[in-house]
């Protein structure tokens, strides 16, 4: 009998264990630190940038970054109630800074794509965008063409949607790599390319603003074959921070907040409702 009884203690014993093993587990899971967790905690947003003006960039004799999304950013930090640090990043290892949590997000005129959905959590758009082929004004005749312009050599931004454009339509030209887009437009200016290949956000923006150094430079209309893109905000794979900075662009949206920083940097009719 005592030996019957040890066994039926010894039974209990270990189902009572294994229920309180069980809740353990359930109790770490519950409690697991989400990325919506981990940036409040530490009260800021890092938002990995480039210099890509009108979207973000630091005026002359300023420090401070400003554009559409530096100062979108900072107002949907107060939102979150965290402050938002600026970090300008390598574009080509920007996924990598992402998920080693150098940055929290990318937040720089960034073009949406499969491949970059599927290692990151994109937001929804929220501007639209396309590639452009831009050359000097006195060349443009001369380039006005697909065909006259694979003898060409043309810079494009290592990593982006540009240096994609070329690989794919242009594969004949000499590719040039450049570390950013402002960068293509110097070089043109230079005449150390012929052409270059980049966003039209940007390029519209810097070739038409008043006193402009680039206003030597010209958008190739019609000649690019391109289809429309759109920007979206990049965070870790998984991150909660999406859906809720999906909210919080949404309800600005709705309030013209959104429309208003638009229309402040010459983008009111580029925006997604």
């Amino acid at each position: 009998m005592k030996k019957i009884l040890s066994l039926i203690l010894l039974a209990v014993m270990s189902v009572c264990c294994l229920a309180s093993c069980g809740n353990t587990a359930a109790d770490t899971s519950s409690t697991e630190q989400t990325d919506l967790d981990y940036i409040t905690a530490k009260g800021k947003l890092i938002v990995g940038i480039t210099d890509f003006e009108p979207m973000d960039y630091i005026p002359d004799g300023e420090t401070e970054w400003t554009g559409f999304d530096a100062e979108l950013a900072r107002l949907v930090g107060e939102k979150l109630g965290v402050t938002v640090e600026f970090q300008e990043v390598n574009w080509e290892k920007k996924e990598t800074e992402l998920a080693s949590k150098t940055v929290d997000c990318i937040w720089n005129g960034l073009t949406w794509s499969e491949d970059r959905a599927q290692n990151m959590s994109m937001t929804d758009y929220y501007m639209l965008n396309r590639q452009v082929i831009v050359v000097k004004a006195e060349n443009a005749e001369k380039y006005n063409t697909l065909d006259a312009l694979k003898s060409a050599s043309i810079a494009a931004e290592s990593g982006s949607a540009g240096e994609e454009y070329i690989t794919k339509a242009l594969a004949d030209a000499t590719y040039i790599e450049k570390d950013g887009q402002k960068d293509v437009l110097t070089e043109l200016l230079a005449g150390t390319v012929d052409a270059g290949v980049l966003d039209y956000t940007m390029a519209y923006y810097l070739i038409n603003k008043e006193g402009s150094d680039f206003a030597g430079l010209k958008i190739l209309e019609g000649v690019a074959e391109v289809e429309d893109e759109y920007y979206a905000i990049a965070f870790r794979k998984g991150s909660n921070v999406t859906a809720k900075v999906n909210e919080i662009l949404k309800t600005m949206k709705s309030d013209g907040t959104v429309d208003q920083l638009a229309a402040k940097y010459g983008l009111a009719d580029a925006i997604v409702k």
